[in-house]
């Protein structure tokens, strides 16, 4: 998977005519220090904070390793999260479900956040959620039936959200649903296709 990188125009400016050394531009170094501020307060370099009820601050409510701009990762913002883990929690009416997440680690952070009970599986590309042990299964779009055995036909909710590449935007999404049919349990009864708006954390834009 060709990596991607953000897109920054007009980077370097000159500020004097007898300076021919090349800067940065005003807009530039503002994304650069944002960028630079969120990698130092980044969840995954410090201990979660808690208030004085005893629950986690919004911004620090699961602990995710930094975004990779290369790989196209842009995680959910907490009220997406939220939203999408209770949408998921609905769907599992019986202790034995099994959950599966293709490409979307922070839905699985806030899944176990919420209930560290919960039978979820991610499949994931970023080698670094190994940290998540045997709930981690490495997942590459290009070979989209190279799984475990185990996987197959074992979940009962499988959610996908593919990173946008937009060169190859057709077949990436005719791999996962490969991927989700391989997975889904054969007791499922009714396929069920959903649409969400969802909210990225990062908005430095993309060309």
């Amino acid at each position: 998977m060709e990596p991607q990188l953000p897109t920054i125009k007009n980077v370097f400016v000159n500020e004097t005519d007898d300076d021919d050394r090349p800067a940065l531009s005003s807009h530039a170094l503002a994304a650069l220090k944002e960028f630079l501020e969120e990698q130092r307060q980044s969840p995954a370099n410090h201990e979660t904070a808690e208030n004085g009820e005893g629950t986690l601050e919004p911004e620090s409510e699961v602990d995710l390793v930094t975004e990779d701009w290369r790989l196209s990762q842009f995680w959910y913002d907490p009220e997406t999260a939220r939203t999408l883990s209770q949408e998921v929690l609905s769907l599992c009416s019986h202790s034995n479900c099994e959950v599966a997440c293709i490409a979307c680690p922070t839905l699985y952070a806030y899944l176990k956040k919420i209930d560290p009970n919960i039978s979820v599986q991610l499949l994931e590309y970023d080698k670094r959620f190994e940290q998540y042990g045997s709930d981690f299964t490495f997942y590459d779009y290009n070979q989209p039936k190279d799984l475990p055995l185990e996987l197959k036909h074992t979940y009962q909710v499988v959610i996908a959200d593919p990173p946008y590449l937009e060169r190859c935007r057709g077949i990436e999404l005719q791999s996962f649903w490969v991927c989700v049919h391989a997975i889904f349990g054969h007791d499922t009864q009714a396929n069920l296709e959903m649409s969400f708006g969802c909210s990225q954390t990062m908005t430095l834009g993309r060309d």
